[in-house]
This record gives C-alpha cells, sequence and structure tokens, in this order.
C-alpha cells in the first residue's frame, strides 16, 4: 500500500491531478484488454483463437500488465515509476498499453482461425 499511497501523493502534488483515484481508475480502463488468445485443438493441432476476455479478468490482466511494466520502468522508487506508468496510460502510452495492443494485435491476426 505504501507504493500506492505514494504514487497517488506524486500525481496530486507534481502533477496537479484533483482526484488521483478517479484518474487510476481511468488509467485501468486504458490498459483492460478486451480479446485474448486461447489454445484449441483442431484437427490435431493447437491452433490460438481469440475469445472476448471477461469484466473481472480485465481488471486482473489490466493490473498485472501495469504492475510489469511499472517494474521494467527505469526510474528511482517504485511509487514513481507506478505514477509515471498512469500518466503514460492516461496518454495511451507506456509499457502496460503496449502489452494490451500487442494482444489485441496478435488476436486480430488469429481471427482466420475462428469457426
Amino acid at each position: 500500500m505504501k507504493i500506492v499511497d505514494g504514487a497517488l501523493m506524486i500525481l496530486k502534488r507534481e502533477h496537479k491531478i484533483q482526484d488521483p483515484v478517479q484518474f487510476v481508475y481511468h488509467a485501468v480502463e486504458q490498459a483492460k484488454p478486451l480479446i485474448e488468445n486461447f489454445s484449441m485443438v483442431v484437427a490435431g493441432r493447437r491452433v490460438p483463437v481469440p475469445r472476448p476476455v471477461y469484466p473481472k479478468r480485465q481488471e486482473g490482466l489490466a493490473l498485472r500488465y501495469i504492475r510489469d511494466a511499472m517494474r521494467a520502468r527505469k526510474e528511482h522508487g517504485s511509487a514513481l515509476r507506478l505514477a509515471n506508468e498512469l500518466l503514460d496510460l492516461s496518454n495511451k502510452q507506456g509499457g502496460a498499453r503496449k502489452k494490451r495492443d500487442d494482444q489485441h494485435r496478435i488476436a486480430e491476426s488469429n481471427r482466420v482461425n475462428v469457426k
């Protein structure tokens, strides 16, 4: 909780965001994937098939993407890394948004496997 509280304080103090909690909700919405691939056996082969992601899983995946992107950043201090990742997400950038877009692109290319 110290990391999240620190990130909220950074967003409020340094970036002048009035409601940082609402800002976090908006950032998580930007990271939620809408479709994902799952393996299906067709004619004895495993092929990736896209399917929609349920809302609870969307939130879990979005938080996981944010966590992984935050850990991959090079800034000093976890709270600062989380705050900067949330700022990037609000601008539709950042590691979590890239992961989501890559997943969507892969699912789009695997649409030919859907019957």
